[in-house]
């Protein structure tokens, strides 16, 4: 794959996710040159159904999970996807959001509004004059200043939240030291403003880094904080108040949570639905509590949970593209924890860039996510970090991986990868047998085996040997321990992302990132990382032409191969009116508005 020397200028954005470029840039800058990728199967985002609507309702949303939910609800130092569900809709929006997921500037609609001001390195806060915690207190200036000190707290040393993306904040990294008994960039204007000092404001701070998007309330936060080795039991995480509109009443065991309308809520005469009911629904019973009407709501539905439901009559199928990767990666160096950086060599077994890019064309991407994925996978373009749910971020002209055998053997042949003996498998550089080790998991999908095996089948064609580590697949936290440990029995190791709202790759794929498990690192995307980041890309084009350049320079050097793109598939039952899952997503719709048409949820 040759690097054009055109210079990218036109880039769509994406909600965590840049499309992929392996094959060249546009000549014309205003002439999209790149792969159309979209699944076989495409859902609507929106639906809306007759009937008038009930009081006093009560809404059912299934959490889909094999395992019990912990009950952690705490909308910041939450350890679960599943208790984060729970708070979403309840007690987590505090300020407005735009369709790339950043924060909007001085909206007088949200809990709190936003603004910023680059010349003074300043964020400002204020809280809405009628907005209070669900026991009629106020929500005030000390409770936000709790929350920041919590984040930093030294004594909390389980918290994995804290990062030094936090001590753009004057003070923050002398107060996490325990050198300052405050942090010092944090000040009080009044009871319902905060001003924040930064030492630099970069375009990611729109994005919540360095910044809390949702508080916590101080007395909560004192009681937490008097003994951390029983933070996780204490009334902050099991009891939260809340100023959303929902507060968490009652839970059973893992099973549902409660939740009851907050009569303080600062918008309670617009909540039509007055409890919501959220209940753990184990994949292997989904399509039943479908089919029977128990859940009006239940999201992450996997395409054998929708091969169930899909023709289902009491409800319809929602689905829009998902802020997730999976890939195949390769090992090309390792994390040294003292330093706290990834030492990349390519002096390694893949470290020749033709190798891994032979990797990638030996393989039918396609049919793999048409077949096995059932179309509601598909191939991504470019690095695969930049789904298409942000448009800010997207590539126009990104390229994907498609099976071509003998570019693969030529790619190799040039490489010096020949067969020496006859066996039909290829040989090192050196005339010795060559061997990878791919670490794949055992997720509990019967689709795991045969991703594998037709990865090794795809390989061997071309005449890589790849066999499985210890010969079978791993257990999640067996593939874990060892990926993240640099286990130099591993090559070749298939992961996967779910990304945040924060188009911005850096904290996967930096220089200091624990979480670059490729270990790849070098000049060309660190100054595409902070191009990323800089002051320019406030600019809204300068930043898309930045997202685009990483891009195409990470799927060049392809430290992974980006096998899928997914779709995030929602069941609704006909009872919900409406629901625009696009509104959804940046909280221009929330659940309290919703409104039901029947007293129970309509059965298949």
């Amino acid at each position: 794959m040759k690097k054009n020397n055109k210079k990218i200028t036109k880039v769509v954005s994406s909600s965590l996710a840049l499309t992929l470029l392996l094959a060249g840039c546009a000549t014309n800058q205003n002439k999209k040159t790149g792969d159309i990728t979209k699944p076989s199967v495409e859902f609507k985002t929106l639906v809306q159904n007759d009937g008038n609507a009930v009081s006093d309702s009560h809404l059912k949303v299934g959490i889909l999970s094999a395992d019990p939910l912990t009950g952690m609800f705490n909308p910041i130092f939450f350890l679960q996807a599943t208790d984060y569900y729970v708070m979403r809709d309840t007690m987590l929006y505090t300020f407005a959001l735009d369709k790339d997921y950043r924060l909007k500037q001085d909206d007088n609609d949200a809990p709190a509004k936003f603004h910023l001001d680059k010349e003074k390195k300043e964020a400002t806060i204020t809280l809405r004059k009628d907005l209070k915690w669900n026991n009629g207190e106020d929500v005030t200036a000390d409770d936000v200043i709790a929350t920041y000190n919590l984040m930093g707290n030294p004594k909390y040393v389980e918290n994995i939240r804290y990062s030094s993306d936090y001590e753009v904040i004057e003070g923050m990294k002398e107060y996490h030291e325990g050198k300052a008994s405050s942090i010092k960039g944090i000040e009080k204007k009044d009871d319902k403003t905060v001003v924040i000092k930064y030492t630099d404001v970069r375009p990611s701070l729109l994005w919540g880094n360095g910044f809390i998007t949702t508080f916590l309330n101080k007395a909560q936060v004192e009681e937490a904080s008097k003994d951390f080795a029983k933070f996780s039991g204490a009334n902050l995480n099991t009891k939260p108040l809340s100023y959303g509109p929902y507060y968490l009443d009652k839970q059973v065991n893992g099973e549902s949570v409660l939740a009851k309308q907050n009569p303080h809520f600062f918008n309670k005469d617009k909540v039509k639905v007055k409890e919501i009911e959220f209940k753990a629904v184990s994949p292997s019973q989904a399509a039943s509590v479908i089919k029977n009407g128990d859940v009006d709501y239940i999201r992450s539905l996997s395409p054998n949970i929708w091969e169930g439901i899909k023709d289902s009559k009491n409800g319809d199928v929602l689905g829009q593209t998902d802020l997730y990767v999976s890939y195949v990666g390769f090992k090309l160096g390792k994390f040294d924890k003292k330093e706290g950086k990834v030492l990349t060599d390519t002096s390694g077994k893949l470290g020749d860039v033709k190798l891994r890019q032979a990797f990638g064309y030996a393989v039918d991407w396609d049919q793999i996510n048409d077949k096995l994925f059932k179309g509601l996978r598909y191939t991504p373009t470019g690095s695969g970090f930049f789904p298409p749910r942000i448009e800010l971020a997207v590539n126009p002209n990104g390229k994907k991986f498609k099976k071509d055998v003998e570019k693969a053997k030529k790619l190799l042949d040039e490489a010096g990868y020949k067969d020496t003996d006859g066996d039909g498998l290829r040989e090192n550089k050196n005339g010795e047998k060559l061997v990878f080790n791919y670490a794949a998991r055992n997720t509990g999908s019967d689709l795991d085996q045969a991703l594998a095996d037709n990865f090794i089948k795809s390989w061997k064609e071309v005449g890589l040997d790849v066999k499985l580590v210890d010969g079978k697949l791993l257990s999640p936290k067996d593939w874990s321990t060892r990926v993240q440990a640099d286990d130099p029995s591993i090559d070749i190791f298939q992961g996967a992302w779910g990304f945040f709202n924060n188009p911005n790759p850096n904290y996967i794929a930096g220089g200091t990132s624990k979480l670059n498990l490729p270990r790849y690192i070098d000049e060309t995307l660190t100054k595409d990382l902070e191009a990323i980041d800089s002051k320019d890309s406030f600019d809204d084009n300068k930043i898309k032409e930045a997202f685009n350049k990483f891009d195409n320079d990470f799927a060049e050097v392809a430290p992974w191969i980006p096998l899928s793109w997914s779709t995030d598939i929602v069941w609704v039952n006909k009872r919900v009116k409406n629901i625009d899952l696009k509104k959804y997503n940046t909280f221009e719709q929330q659940f309290y508005e919703l409104e039901l048409t029947s007293d129970k949820g309509i059965k298949s």
